[in-house]
């Protein structure tokens, strides 16, 4: 019994082993590639530790290029659509999951209906949408922060996420709210948010990385350099001729720092929120 125990630990820390590398080896390779020469990129057999560092391949990337701007960009976009959808998305959900409306389930089952629809099947009307949004002049939203951010503002993914966390809330706490005089945004704002702070927190890491690492939609709405996102930005480093692999993982590892600060920040809300969706899905 214990050569078998024993025997299942091995299997199972090999498995772990080799899906942490599976995982962590090309965040690895990326900063380790950030920091060599082109030769060293190129070298054969590959080199996975440079022989000299080179910082100033993440210098470079700063001086003379749309990064800065691009960056920036990205920040202000992933920062204002993060906020907007976990608030509306809020908002939705807290009707879906307490109210008691005419149509509730048929306008759920519309939002589920979202999530099934391949976001690249979105572009061309989502386009001429904000193509022709009235009183915006011949381009509408094209080339605006408005443009990139408002298409994102809500998801259904956020309020089936949030809703089903609500449901895990009970709902005797709503009656004695309306006791206590509360209305029905009192008691969305003073007490079911406070206690949803996982979820929120869940849905705003989602919401986040999502249009972080957005390029599609980015890259048919901005049509001037100083619109780029990140992403855009990083592509725009490789050239048909001279493809400087150094500088665009150096790029890369600099995207991947606020993603990283972010889901390190919100780790325990993250896997909190994960639980309380699990209960949620019961009811």
């Amino acid at each position: 019994m214990a050569k078998k125990k024993r025997i299942n630990k091995i299997i199972i820390y090999t498995l772990a082993t080799i899906v942490l590398i599976g995982f962590v080896g090309p965040y690895l390779w990326m900063l380790a590639t950030s920091l060599k020469s082109q030769g060293d990129v190129m070298a054969w057999p590959p080199k996975i530790i440079p022989t000299e560092l080179h910082w100033e391949n993440y210098a470079r990337i700063w001086q003379g290029t749309i990064l800065p701007t691009a960056f920036m960009n990205s920040v202000i976009v992933a920062t204002i659509a993060t906020a907007m959808n976990v608030f509306f998305a809020s908002l939705a959900a807290f009707a879906f999951a307490r109210l008691e409306f005419p149509g509730r389930n048929g306008l759920f089952l519309g939002v589920l209906a979202t999530m099934m629809v391949p976001a690249g099947l979105m572009v061309v009307p989502l386009f001429a949408m904000i193509r022709n949004i009235p009183f915006t002049g011949p381009s509408g939203w094209l080339d605006s922060y408005a443009g990139l951010i408002i298409p994102t503002a809500i998801t259904g993914f956020a309020i089936f996420l949030l809703r089903q966390y609500f449901l895990s809330i009970p709902k005797d706490l709503d009656d004695q709210a309306a006791i206590d005089g509360c209305t029905k945004f009192q008691v969305y704002w003073r007490i079911i948010l406070p206690l949803s702070k996982p979820a929120l927190g869940l849905v705003a890491i989602f919401t986040f990385l999502g249009n972080w690492n957005e390029y599609l939609w980015h890259l048919t709405v901005a049509r001037s350099e100083q619109m780029y996102t990140i992403q855009i930005a990083l592509a725009r480093f490789q050239t048909e001729h001279n493809i400087e692999w150094s500088l665009i993982m150096a790029g890369a590892t600099t995207a991947a720092v606020p993603m990283m600060i972010l889901y390190f920040t919100l780790q325990p809300l993250f896997e909190k929120g994960l639980g309380g969706i699990g209960s949620g899905m019961k009811d």
